[in-house]
């Protein structure tokens, strides 16, 4: 078959169509044109055309791939991925991943440093959350490890105790004994090791006195009894000591403040 015309697409300044005896057969990216000199007059095999297409799939996989990336730095997985649900072949979306490995644009390691250095200065998540992560996105097992030697010990503490502090701040009404375990919860849901989380959640604990404490408790008493006052005063004092050791406040810590502070039940009702 001959060539008998070739025009740029309007739409797309890269793209050409391509037409045989006036009419058109199939359009190409400008590099796949310019490669195998499609141009009018030439006669092109049923094989030269099998070899095009398949040569232009690819470009078109790469231009994507190019796009993707162009947002951020991505893995080779997450590519795979993102050409996969653009209904590329396997075979294509290899040879695609070959050529941006050559060209620089896919380094699973590199990939990796930057991700944890990343997460690290501009989030509250520890390592192993980061682990999972990486791991979540295809990057092997050797080149996690390597990349988390970049979260230096005191770095992961100072996160933590930043995010423990957060945690103490926004949870003024709680008893530390409750604290301690939201904080825990919290630092090792974030993916913090067990050790540094106890060492972050004292660090954050440091300056929640027991006068805090006590103050704390007594506005929560003073709070649930007005709530619970239309129960009478055995059912109000019942609710308002089951409420309060909920928050974390031992019994015996409840019982010792309402004697100090002669909580009578009776005259609140009053």
């Amino acid at each position: 078959m001959k060539i008998s015309s070739v025009s740029q697409q309007q739409k797309n300044k890269e793209r050409y169509n391509v037409f045989v005896a006036g009419k058109y057969l199939f359009s190409v990216d400008e590099v796949v044109l310019a490669k195998y000199q499609l141009f009018k007059d030439r006669e092109v095999t049923e094989a030269e055309l099998a070899e095009i297409q398949e040569e232009d799939a690819i470009r078109r996989g790469l231009n994507k791939a190019i796009q993707f990336l162009a947002h951020r730095v991505r893995s080779e997985k997450e590519i795979r991925t993102h050409l996969a649900k653009a209904e590329m072949e396997e075979d294509e979306i290899n040879i695609v991943i070959t050529r941006l490995a050559e060209m620089k644009y896919i380094n699973d390691l590199e990939f990796a440093h930057l991700y944890v250095r990343t997460q690290m200065n501009t989030t509250s998540k520890g390592p192993r959350q980061i682990e999972r992560e990486l791991v979540g996105k295809g990057i092997v097992r050797e080149y996690i490890e390597e990349a988390l030697l970049d979260f230096k010990d005191d770095t992961q503490l100072e996160n933590a105790v930043k995010l423990a502090t957060k945690i103490v701040n926004r949870s003024r009404k709680s008893a530390k004994r409750q604290l301690q375990q939201k904080l825990m919860t919290e630092l090792l849901q974030k993916g913090y090791t067990t050790e540094l989380a106890q060492e972050a959640t004292i660090i954050a604990l440091e300056e929640f006195s027991e006068e805090q404490e006590q103050d704390i408790l007594g506005e929560q008493i003073a709070k649930l009894i007005r709530k619970n006052l239309r129960y009478g005063p055995a059912k109000c004092r019942q609710k308002t000591i089951t409420s309060l050791q909920q928050k974390g406040f031992s019994y015996t810590t409840i019982q010792d403040y309402m004697l100090e502070h002669e909580i009578n039940f009776e005259e609140e009702q009053e």
